[in-house]
């Protein structure tokens, strides 16, 4: 407003400049601040004009919680998203069925069916809820191709192994700067992850006639249950394919 009414003249207005507005009809001295600014996890959605303040929304990837812009929560190994975040509200996530699978953390991904296998090969693994099936021939293991390794390392990834024993595999067979072979106490690979990712490293670069003893090394480390679950696997397969010339043990 810029000057009064007078019993012979009306309110005088005047329109607000850059930076300042007024939303509704008043008799204010002067037009509001544009007092709006949006903080690093928010974008513009509507500019300040002469008839808003500045309006702001969490920018893509975060949700409105309060007063706060939180990062959209992401959906785990073993689960994927149900309903897509939105700028108010969180991510929805759910586990994936026994024919789905997710193997990694995302914010936007859904679960995935576990692939179908064709063209004369067979499952050399069932899927989980944390990884894809695997396809392919029993003559691929038989022949010690990178399929074995991959075999393997899909295979270590679905047991469930107390820590202790995949330390004490690990301090065995893989690690060479431990000191205390199969206990290995000291060692700081305390994580399951950092283990299971030493044994798949040991698994893409170790002679296959080392992998070939693995149901025995298991053993010599009391996982004879893992031993005995991927004997009963390979045996499976060989069946399926009885002229395969797969062989269990090192020769």
């Amino acid at each position: 407003m810029a000057a009064h009414c007078t019993a012979s003249t009306p309110t005088q207005c005047a329109p607000c400049g850059g930076d300042y507005f007024t939303a509704l009809w008043n008799y204010l001295p002067r037009c509001l601040y544009c007092s709006n600014f949006c903080n690093s996890n928010q974008e513009v959605e509507t500019e300040c004009s002469p008839t808003t303040n500045r309006v702001c929304r969490c920018r893509q990837g975060f949700y409105r919680l309060d007063d706060f812009c939180i990062r959209h929560t992401e959906c785990g190994p073993g689960h994927g998203v149900q309903t897509t975040g939105t700028s108010e509200r969180d991510t929805v996530c759910q586990k994936c069925s026994d024919d789905s699978f997710s193997s990694s953390s995302s914010a936007l991904d859904s679960c995935v069916k576990h692939q179908e296998c064709a063209n004369g090969k067979i499952k050399l693994l069932h899927g989980s809820a944390y990884q894809d099936a695997m396809c392919g021939t029993c003559e691929d293991l038989a022949n010690g191709s990178e399929t074995f390794r991959t075999f393997l390392s899909g295979f270590f990834s679905m047991q469930k192994m107390r820590l202790g024993k995949l330390k004490r595999f690990v301090y065995k067979y893989i690690s060479t700067s431990a000191e205390e072979g199969c206990i290995g106490d000291a060692t700081p690979l305390k994580q399951r992850g950092s283990l299971l990712d030493q044994i798949k490293g040991w698994l893409s670069t170790s002679p296959e006639q080392e992998l070939r003893k693995l149901p025995q090394m298991l053993k010599d480390c009391q996982l004879s249950s893992t031993a005995e679950k991927l004997e009963a696997r390979l045996n499976e397969i060989k069946q399926q394919s009885p002229n395969c010339s797969l062989s269990l043990t090192a020769n």
